[in-house]
């Protein structure tokens, strides 16, 4: 009986170290995961399949022509890292944040008006990055299976 009792609880402490990897083993099995879902393409959108879509998604909500498109493009470009360098630099003073980026998109507006000509469309440009993010958090929402998620209070 003693043996027994030896003999289970000896395979009981080999099965429990054998379950667990060592550290540097899951570290490595992470990365071959991560790169694994880069290569997924579709399945799985990364920065630049989302920066993909999203040119597609403003050039389809606009309505640009292509003549439209290369003038758009860059300005847009250049509006973009303006407030990513606004965010950096003023994130800590909420009123100077506001009143900068209220100053780069006044700045974005008077750059369109030449390219897209109806202020419509310039407000519409204005607004085209809201939707999108919307769009994208309800995407990956319903990808997965979570439910909608609640409106919100304005």
């Amino acid at each position: 009986m003693k043996y027994l009792l030896y003999t289970l609880a000896l395979s009981m402490v080999m099965v429990t170290t054998n379950a667990q990897r060592p550290q540097e083993r899951r570290h490595h099995s992470n990365e071959q995961s991560k790169q694994a879902d880069d290569k997924k393409g579709p399945g799985r959108p990364n920065r630049a399949n989302i920066e993909m879509f999203k040119t597609k998604f403003i050039t389809d909500q606009l309505a640009l022509t292509s003549q439209e498109a290369e003038a758009f493009w860059p300005v847009y470009n250049e509006y973009k890292n303006g407030m990513r360098t606004i965010y950096k630099e003023k994130k800590e003073n909420e009123i100077e944040l506001q009143e900068a980026m209220l100053t780069v998109r006044k700045k974005l507006a008077s750059a369109l008006k030449p390219i897209l000509k109806s202020d419509t469309r310039i407000n519409d440009a204005l607004k085209i990055d809201k939707e999108f993010l919307k769009k994208m958090k309800n995407e990956m929402t319903h990808r997965r299976g979570g439910p909608p998620p609640p409106p919100r209070r304005d």
